[in-house]
């Protein structure tokens, strides 16, 4: 009985933090000041979005956690310590394929993760990286949407220049002023969408074994410094959708054999 329940459990361990990955969207080298932020205006928002299918392009097909974003400054003139005071980041889920005529208001924060609050200095050209304050698990199975708030309440030129890569159809949506936050009304759509990268960060990966236990399997890992938790993420196929099954502190998960295969796929979740 014990062969048989063996047979009929698969577990396939991955890991998506091998060493610090960056993961490029977006090879455009036009310039825009609009998205994400726009340092030439007080106050502003903007909103954009990746869809499922770039993040995988990417290389991100498992569930990722990132604790760094860049954008990539552009324009024909080097940028030197430009300072944006009260900048405010947010990222979530999204599955719109377009921004229509009904949907060019602020996003609002439902279903979103502040990732990033405080100050950002941006230099270029080139890549600007911004460290996360929250670390955030993307899922490919969905796409994700970015809300940038700029708060900083004054205004510098010239403003950073952000490269961008065109697009058939609305991907970012922006609104400024110089007197107030503008969180009511419509922003303006554009058929572009900021170069980003997301970034790993670089967790080390734990190294796993797998031991049976009679009609079960302890699943258990090495100990990683600098990680506070690890997430387990169980799927009916190797290629997902992924589900979270469990987090935990410790380094060992007990598996109930089922008559069913599973895949798991194995996260270490930083500080």
């Amino acid at each position: 009985m014990t062969k048989k329940v063996a047979l009929l459990l698969i577990i396939m361990v991955m890991f998506s933090l091998l060493s610090a990955e960056d993961f490029i969207i977006g090879n455009g080298s036009g310039s825009q000041n609009f998205v994400p932020v726009n340092g030439a205006y007080n106050y502003g928002w903007s909103k954009f979005f990746y869809t499922s299918s770039e993040l995988q392009s990417a290389g991100i097909i498992n569930p990722l956690e990132i604790t760094k974003i860049a954008v990539q400054i552009g324009g024909s003139n080097p940028l030197v310590n430009y300072l944006m005071e009260n900048q405010s980041i947010y990222i979530g889920a999204f599955t719109g394929t377009e921004y229509s005529s009904s949907t060019l208001g602020h996003p609002g924060y439902d279903n979103k993760t502040l990732i990033y609050n405080g100050s950002i200095t941006f230099n270029g050209p080139g890549w600007s990286f911004i460290t996360l304050s929250t670390p955030y698990t993307i899922n490919p199975n969905s796409g994700v949407e970015i809300l940038w708030e700029n708060r900083d309440g004054s205004e510098a030129s010239p403003a950073p220049q952000f490269r961008y890569t065109d697009c058939n159809i609305y991907k970012e949506v922006y609104k400024c002023s110089d007197d107030f936050f503008p969180n009511t009304g419509n922003g303006t759509k554009i058929k572009k969408c900021p170069n980003i990268c997301f970034s790993t960060g670089g967790l080390d990966a734990p190294q796993v074994e797998i031991a049976q236990s009679g009609n079960s399997f302890i699943l258990s890992w090495s100990l990683i410094p600098t990680a506070s938790s690890y997430s387990i993420y169980v799927s009916d196929l190797p290629s997902g959708p992924w589900n979270l099954l469990t987090s935990i502190a410790g380094n060992q998960y007990q598996l109930t054999a089922a008559d069913q295969k599973k895949f798991y796929y194995v996260k270490a979740i930083g500080r």
